[in-house]
Order: C-alpha cells, then structure tokens, then sequence
C-alpha cells in the first residue's frame, strides 16, 4: 500500500518522477527517427516537463525535438512533475484542497487553489472514461430472475419555490440483490419523466430482470419494456417500506446516505462536473469494495486513457 511518505520517497525529485512514469509506461522509453529509423537520444528541455526526443544523426539532429509528453499525462503540464504525482496521490486519497496545500512537501511553487482544481478535474476525467468503459466491459446488471432496485434522490437544494427553478440535481440508483455492481446517472435536465428514465434503465438493466421501485408513476410502464415490476408503496401507514409480498427498495435507498456523505467535499451543484462526480464515488467505490490500492487504480485509469 502506498502512503503519504512513501510518495516522499518516491517522486521527491524530478529525475525519480521521470524514472517512474517510464516503468509505469505513462511516458515513452525510446521513439525511433522516422528518417533514420534508429533509437533517438533523451534529453531534458524547458519545452517538456518529461524532455525531449532528438535524432544521434547531426543534421537530423538538429531539426528534429519531438515531445515525450505528447499525446500523454503530461501534456501541456506547467507545474514540476513531483507535484503532478503529489496531486495524484491527493487525489486518490480523496483529500480536500485544504488538505492537499497543507500536507505538501514541496514549498516551490505554491499550489494554488486554481491549479488543485485543474489536476483533479484531469484526475477525475481520466476516473470517468475509465469506469464508462469499464461498465460497458462488464456489460448490464440484473437478468431474467434476478432483482434489481431502482430509486433516485434529489442532491443539494431541495426547495420548490413556484416560478423558480429548481436548484440541485436528481439522480437515479440501479443495484443488483447481490451484488455490488452499483450503476448511477443523472437525470438530464432534472426531468423525471418515463421518456428519461426507462432509457437511463434500458442502459443498464437486462430484460426480464424483476425491478422494484416505489410508486413513481414514470415506472408505470416497465412492464410494457421486458421488465417484470414490483412496487413497494411508501404511503403506506401501516407499512411504508416493505410490500405484502416482500418488496421493498431499502438497499438503494440506503446507498443515497453513503452517496450524498461522500459529495459533502465536493460541490454537487455543479452542473458541470456532477456527471463526472457520479462516476468518480463509483470507481471509489469498487476499489474500496475490492482493496485495491486507489493511487495503484488512478494509475490503471491514467493508463487506459493517455496511450504514449
């Protein structure tokens, strides 16, 4: 497992981050000339945070510098590259930004707020595709047979205020009995109609699946799409939560108290970036549930979206 002083160790000087980056195949090794076709010499540059490819040839040599950042991680980084793995490390951690300026162990420059930010929201997007492909990989929970819960819940303001709009976001929680294969989206514009939601379903459930949910009427029509749909009526007086036949949505339900714990350091009214904040408490989520060492995934997540 990785810690806090090992990262010390480990990315406390440029030539250390750079040797790490290469074993981890975030960055080339070696690129041949295209006009030479022989190996091209490595050398540090103020162009490229990781330096630069150039030919041995002398004339070649010359004119050719090509980039060991290019189509990589680092990319059009400006900060030093122990800082870059330091953010990494943060973010992994799931710290906040007050915490990543007061744990740093590099004084120069000073991280600001902005730059905290940027890198975790590159962080964050490189989590994202990796767990969208992910989910496609493992393909749709539940099938003929198997239960499903279904439920959404609102997150930040939840005020109806007529003739204003509402503030915050709703999302929708699929999870198989069974199973720890949780699925969340938004719903889009905040609607919460059967034209969004049975298509945000069909995303991720099999047919024939049994899905249960409460009494929301855009669930009415589950049974028209291959679904076997069950009920539990939550305005119930003599019994809220638990169907006569035993149905009830507890499960997810009680996933949206962990959830909305997790998005307290995180600003959930964002539109922009609560889609990704979604998929990011998920991935979190499945490496916790099989742990794994979240630093060690970041990396799997870098990998698998930035091919040197």
């Amino acid at each position: 497992m990785w810690n806090f002083p090992k990262i010390i160790q480990n990315f406390d000087t440029t030539e250390k981050c750079i040797s790490f980056a290469e074993e981890e195949g975030l960055i080339l090794k070696s690129k041949l000339c295209r006009t030479h076709r022989i190996p091209m010499l490595v050398s540090l540059s103020d162009r490229s945070t990781v330096g630069i490819f150039r030919c041995r040839k002398g004339a070649c040599r010359k004119r050719t510098a090509v980039s060991r950042s290019s189509g990589t991680w680092f990319e059009n980084a400006k900060i030093p590259l122990p800082q870059i793995f330091y953010i990494m490390f943060a973010f992994a951690s799931h710290w906040s930004h007050s915490q990543v300026r007061k744990n740093s162990f590099i004084k120069e420059p000073i991280l600001s707020s902005a730059t905290i930010c940027d890198w975790y929201n590159y962080c964050r997007e490189a989590v994202v595709l990796y767990q969208v492909d992910h989910q496609v990989a493992v393909g749709k929970i539940g099938g003929p047979g198997k239960i499903v819960q279904i439920d959404e819940s609102k997150f930040g303001k939840r005020k109806y205020n007529k003739g204003r709009r509402v503030e915050g976001h709703w999302g929708l929680g699929m999870v198989e009995d069974g199973s720890d294969d949780l699925r969340l989206e938004v719903c889009p514009d905040n609607v919460r109609s059967a034209e969004v939601l049975i298509p945000l379903i069909q995303r991720h459930v099999l047919q024939g699946s049994i899905i249960c949910t409460d009494c929301w009427k855009a669930y009415d029509c589950l049974s028209s799409h291959g679904y076997e749909h069950r009920r539990v009526n939550h305005s119930d007086p003599e019994n809220p939560f638990v169907a006569e036949d035993g149905t009830h949505t507890q499960r997810i339900e009680s996933q949206w108290r962990v959830i909305k714990r997790f998005f307290l350091k995180d600003n959930y009214n964002n539109s922009e970036d609560f889609s990704n904040l979604i998929y990011e408490y998920v991935w979190r989520k499945n490496v916790a549930n099989q742990h794994h060492d979240p630093f060690v995934k970041l990396l799997d997540a870098i990998k698998h979206t930035f091919k040197p």
